[in-house]
């Protein structure tokens, strides 16, 4: 049950991009690299690449990584049947130099699994994996403009292991009260096993956010991904104060990601309790013939105070309760 589980989960994956690179003339390497990275942006279709915030930008958008005013940690574990698994952390911290050093690391595991020779009989077992490992920064640039740039390590392991470099860079830019951003995602080389090599899935996110007043927030992405069609991400979020220092949000989404796998896919849900400094979220994906998918997330957040302070960047941060309003 959990080598099938695998294959329809690395099948799911590949359907999000398709099997083939008609440009690259093989199959499409790293699919883990697509899977969210946080259990807040898994809620809202994957959408988001104009709002990003905290230090789970530096895997979607690295120019979010300027939103941090102190430091920030968050973490995130995604979890489906017959133990495979996804955990995530990422960190950042506001530096003196006037931008946001930021580190992320993702861990996809498959689980332990029996291994067979071409004879079919018994040899041994296989643990696969996927690792990521990155460091970025992240800076307002003034007039509501951010950008950011990363790079990471990869490495893959079935019964061999192979290793690439990669490259993300973003930006974000405020315009009145809406936001507007880009993030090329996976530019580098691709995973070499055996003699072939084969490409990661490059990826272009556009994408928009709108608020509607101060608790309403709607997201809008469209992503170019190398050997796919354009797929859309769209998502949204209603913030509700439920006392001074605590606020509950509610999210949902909806992506066309992947393929016909069976089952409903593409559609999420999700909440989140926010305080000052920690949030709490939980997410619920529907990924066909794999159920449900299961997101839970933490994150917390300080204050970090230099002599002086350059940072005026201030998007709209998903993780920090509405002050209420005075009382004349």
């Amino acid at each position: 049950m959990k080598l099938t589980s695998a294959i329809i989960f690395a099948a799911w994956l590949a359907s999000g991009q398709a099997a083939q690179a008609a440009s690259d003339n093989g199959t499409v390497s790293g699919a883990f690299l697509r899977l969210p990275a946080s259990a807040a942006g898994a809620g809202m279709g994957e959408a988001g690449v104009a709002v990003t915030a905290g230090s789970q930008a530096i895997f979607i958008n690295p120019a979010g990584l300027a939103s941090v005013k102190g430091g920030f940690v968050s973490f995130s574990h995604a979890a489906w049947a017959d133990s495979l698994t996804f955990n995530v952390l990422s960190a950042a911290v506001n530096t003196p130099y006037g931008g946001v050093a930021g580190f992320g690391l993702r861990y996809l595991s498959y689980g332990k699994m029996d291994a067979l020779d071409n004879t079919g009989a018994p040899a041994g077992s296989l643990s696969p994996r996927d690792v990521a490992a990155e460091a970025g920064w992240g800076a307002d640039l003034g007039g509501g403009l951010a950008a950011g740039f990363s790079a990471k390590y990869i490495n893959s392991r079935i019964k061999r292991s192979a290793s690439t470099f990669a490259l993300d860079a973003g930006v974000t830019r405020r315009v009145g009260r809406t936001f507007f951003g880009a993030a090329l995602q996976n530019a580098g080389g691709g995973l070499k096993f055996g003699e072939e090599e084969y490409p990661l899935p490059l990826n272009l996110k556009l994408g928009v956010g709108l608020p509607y007043g101060r608790d309403l927030l709607g997201v809008f992405d469209i992503n170019i991904t190398r050997g796919s069609n354009p797929w859309l991400a769209v998502g949204g979020k209603h913030t509700t104060l439920l006392r001074d220092d605590l606020a509950l949000v509610l999210r949902a989404g909806y992506n066309t990601a992947s393929g016909d796998t069976g089952g409903i896919n593409g559609f999420a849900l999700g909440f989140g309790l926010s305080l000052p400094d920690m949030a709490f979220d939980y997410s619920l994906r529907t990924m066909g013939e794999l159920g449900p998918t299961h997101h839970l997330g933490v994150s917390l957040k300080w204050d970090v105070i230099y002599p002086e302070t350059v940072s005026a960047y201030g998007p709209y941060s998903p993780a920090r309760p509405k002050q209420p309003a005075r009382r004349r």
